[in-house]
């Protein structure tokens, strides 16, 4: 019964999570075509500044309570209401700040602008945490299809009420509607929220965890604390570069010579428009990873290593084939796709350069997910940390020179996830060395995580044509080359090693 469940719950996640990023991407697309380059990039900074204080309020609690509700599912609601009131409270003094010096906060943005966009996203801060945590424990119960649903109607009332605001308010300033129409998240959240509570306390099955229990014991209260800082502190690595990415990217263009207005907008074109179709194919991953993270866990609390490491090898060959088929894409129509969506042959030629990011974030998705579920969380905290420092330092050093600019940024990007895939491949290796079919996933990875890269390498130097060209479908045959073979040898290795 194992695998039709898998199936199922890995095909609702990925339905809603397809759906809600789609409704999101529609969203996003007719917002920039309304407010331009500039106002998304304010968008972007907005919500760097809103995730960054998110994860300090959240502190890793909701992945924390999932895992412990998988285990205890009994004991985990007395730890839901606890943990409620603490974000609660941390979202009323996150909210009232924000409020109190958005003006202050736009300044270090480097564009006054983005103080309707602050203002605008402060509620969010009081009712996001509390349905991330509600969703956490739900993931620990299993209820994959309530999370779908509630996914699902938080993203089209948030982006219906966004644009609905924006149209309304777009004669008063494309600024001033662009920042105004992130209420929307709040409303949409709200919505979420709501759904998730009828649905859950018209649950009779899940109303039976509510009943008395003993009060959770202090090894179990250290755990849950020391758990959640490790976490959190891995989590909040990620936001933490966005802000940084917010608060360096636009800075440095500028000391390239580019104004105020220019470089918010060059922001915009990389942060959201090509990331954003960039980051679009790991969607299915995500779903993967999110509902493997439980069968995971289970298995590996239960001693059952054959059933672990066999999950563990569908979701890598899972991740990797569809990287390549993503990477593929993107690398031949990526300027169609920027030119559809945004009319920006610029976004076009970012997006190629990022080709190589549904690969590398699939796979290392999915191997932060066994890491994690084996507990060896300290590893990805680690690489993350010494990868951030890395695009930091390219972002820093190679904006500012001529010629590079956004491509400079784009190499941070790449380098920061290549090093946290790598060394998770290392982690892998080590922790599976003495089952072979662990060295087989090791050494398939290391060897994809080094042979793309070299092929991208071959398709740049081959090309330096457009597509059309004889150069460029040349170039194009090369690299799709090296990526089958790379495929057809990883799928025998492991074939045969199960």
């Amino acid at each position: 019964m194992r695998k039709p469940s898998l199936i199922r719950q890995t095909a609702v996640r990925l339905g809603a999570i397809t759906l809600t990023k789609s409704i999101g991407l529609l969203g996003r697309v007719v917002l920039t075509r309304m407010i331009g380059a500039e106002g998304i990039g304010l968008f972007q900074m907005a919500y760097a500044y809103f995730g960054f204080v998110l994860m300090l309020i959240t502190n890793g609690f909701p992945t924390v309570l999932a895992i412990y509700t998988a285990g205890k599912k009994k004991m985990a609601w007395r730890w839901f209401i606890r943990l409620s009131l603490w974000i609660l409270s941390g979202g009323i003094i996150a909210f009232i700040l924000t409020l109190t010096f958005a003006e202050e906060i736009s300044h270090v943005l480097g564009n006054t602008n983005s103080y309707y966009f602050l203002r605008a996203l402060a509620p969010a801060l009081v009712i996001v945490p509390l349905l991330a945590l509600f969703r956490g424990y739900l993931q620990g119960l299993e209820k994959y299809e309530a999370i779908a649903f509630s996914e699902i109607a938080e993203q089209f009332v948030r982006v219906t009420v966004m644009l609905a605001l924006c149209i309304f308010l777009l004669p008063q300033g494309d600024m001033f509607a662009g920042g105004i129409s992130m209420l929307g998240t709040s409303l949409g959240g709200i919505t979420a929220f709501l759904i998730l509570l009828v649905l859950y306390t018209r649950n009779s099955a899940s109303s039976t965890y509510k009943e008395t229990m003993p009060v959770p014991s202090k090894g179990e209260m250290s755990w849950f604390v020391r758990s959640s800082i490790a976490i959190c502190l891995t989590r909040l690595l990620i936001p933490l570069s966005d802000m940084a990415d917010a608060l360096i990217i636009p800075a440095r263009l500028q000391q390239a010579g580019y104004s105020s207005n220019e470089a918010t907008a060059m922001f915009g074109v990389l942060t959201g428009m090509a990331l954003l179709i960039a980051y679009m194919p790991t969607l299915a991953t995500a779903a993967l990873s999110h509902t493997m993270t439980m069968k995971l866990v289970s298995a590996w609390k239960e001693q059952q290593y054959n059933l672990f490491q066999n999950l563990s090898l569908k979701t890598v060959r899972f991740a990797w084939s569809w990287g390549i088929i993503s990477t593929l894409f993107l690398s031949v129509y990526a300027e169609e796709l920027a030119f559809f969506l945004f009319h920006s042959t610029e976004a076009g030629r970012l997006i190629k350069s990022l080709s190589l990011i549904p690969f590398i974030v699939g796979v290392r998705e999915i191997t932060t997910s066994i890491l994690w579920a084996k507990e060896q969380k300290k590893i990805t905290f680690a690489a993350t940390a010494i990868g951030i420092f890395f695009a930091i330092c390219c972002h820093y050093f190679l904006i500012p020179l001529p010629y590079m600019q956004l491509y400079g940024a784009v190499a941070g990007i790449l380098l920061m996830e290549l090093i946290v895939l790598l060394s998770n491949i290392c982690a892998l290796g080590s922790l599976l060395c003495k089952k072979r079919i662990g060295k087989m996933i090791a050494s398939a990875l290391f060897i994809i995580s080094v042979g793309i890269p070299l092929g991208f390498v071959i398709r740049a130097c081959s090309l330096n044509l457009s597509p059309g060209t004889l150069g460029g479908v040349l170039g194009m045959l090369i690299y799709g080359g090296v990526l089958l073979l790379i495929h057809v040898w990883m799928n025998q290795r492991t074939s045969t090693s199960a």
